[in-house]
């Protein structure tokens, strides 16, 4: 068997200076004077200012004539040209195994410091650090190798550092996967959309405050979420279900819902949304949107009227969980290409079982147990997470 890891001479060439048209035309003309082959090659410019760097592999006896030509095409262009030639490991086990993104509106040197410091006492190498934005948000994506952890121990040790110092990350597979086919299941209440139908609802029928009551036992674990539900769906008896379509045309889509679901389509990305709320209520706006799975509680009405009740198994946090499974299942994408969002701690479990959960605005207790945290108001930031940005 042939050793993959055999010697290569290679020449790193750096290039720096004032940027204009015409730089690597120059550079890559003269390189091609030679038997050589571009192993990398990168180019950034920040504020007008240049920085080229390329990754040769050539044969040990052209380096001198190269390094010569180089010195010649560093007077003639005005820029800084140093090249260093040198045996080199073909080694592909150090290629980006795990990819970090910090996104921000007011990206802070705090955070990144933080974040890699990190990254050291896990002895974490760095392979490549960029920006990316959208709208108003920016992102550093950081590529890392990081081979004694698996990426949920990384995603643990980041989050627990995120919660810490209130910043935005994400951990996710690097190399191709991020461009595979992926699947992400979204909440409904408070997280696709801004507000809480029950709340809606409740509002309507004249019992906002017991409504309320409930749901701040159900949150102080008083009650479970399939109890807390029953019982403030049974204060809607009696309501008109033309009701239903009045709050519907309430009902306000999160900033960045729309680019989120609309980008992931383009991309060739499923999308789907499973909620505890009612399908009665928000049923056209998932069509509109064209998701491609949705469940969500049914509202039973009789001549009309609200009876109270739900028709049907109760969608709670377990449902969820099911419910992503099988959509998973359905579309052939493994659970560690899938992606969960939402709020509350009936998503907690399809939040941890996804690939990247994504607590989104969430309460301190929800934001601590997710791998990853969004305190943005935008929903398209999501796409950063994801490698997506424009």
């Amino acid at each position: 068997m042939p050793n993959k890891n055999t010697p290569t001479f290679t020449g790193l060439i750096l290039v720096s200076g004032e940027d204009r048209p015409g730089i690597t035309e120059k550079l890559m003309s003269l390189l091609s004077e030679f038997s050589i082959s571009i192993l990398d090659i990168e180019q950034l410019v920040i504020r007008g200012r240049l920085i080229l760097t390329v990754l040769i592999g050539l044969d040990e006896s052209h380096a001198c004539a190269i390094a010569a030509d180089l010195e010649s095409l560093e007077q003639e262009i005005g820029l800084d040209i140093a090249v260093d030639f040198a045996p080199e490991l073909n080694d592909k086990a150090i290629s980006s195994n795990l990819h970090v993104v910090i996104i921000s509106d007011s990206l802070k040197p705090k955070s990144v410091a933080v974040v890699t410091a990190e990254l050291s006492k896990i002895n974490a190498n760095i392979t490549a650090i960029k920006r990316t934005c959208t709208n108003s948000l920016i992102a550093i994506e950081i590529d890392i190798n990081c081979p004694d952890k698996s990426i949920k121990e990384v995603q643990r040790l980041l989050a627990e550092v995120a919660i810490s110092h209130k910043i935005d990350l994400a951990v996710e597979q690097g190399r191709g996967m991020r461009s595979a086919k992926r699947l992400v299941m979204l909440d409904m209440d408070s997280t696709l959309i801004t507000q809480e139908v029950i709340d809606l609802l409740a509002a309507k029928a004249g019992v906002a405050k017991e409504v309320s009551s409930i749901t701040e036992r159900a949150m102080a674990g008083e009650m479970d979420f399939a109890q807390s539900l029953n019982k403030r769906v049974s204060l809607l008896a009696g309501l008109s279900e033309s009701t239903l379509l009045a709050v519907r045309n309430e009902l306000t889509l999160t900033l960045g819902a729309e680019k989120l679901i609309q980008t992931l389509h383009l991309k060739g990305h499923k999308v789907g949304v499973v909620s505890g709320g009612f399908i009665d209520v928000i049923e056209p706006i998932l069509k509109d949107l064209e998701i491609d799975f949705y469940q969500a509680n049914k509202l039973q009405v009789l001549n009309g009227k609200l009876t109270g009740k739900i028709e049907g198994a109760i969608i709670d946090r377990s449902a969820k969980l099911e419910a992503l499974i099988t959509f998973a299942r359905n579309e052939g994408v493994p659970m560690s290409q899938t992606v969960a969002i939402g709020d509350g701690a009936n998503d907690l479990d399809m939040i941890q079982a996804a690939g990247l959960g994504i607590a989104f605005n969430a309460k301190p207790k929800i934001a601590a147990a997710a791998a990853t945290t969004i305190r943005s108001s935008d929903l398209s930031s999501v796409l950063l997470l994801m490698g997506l940005s424009d």
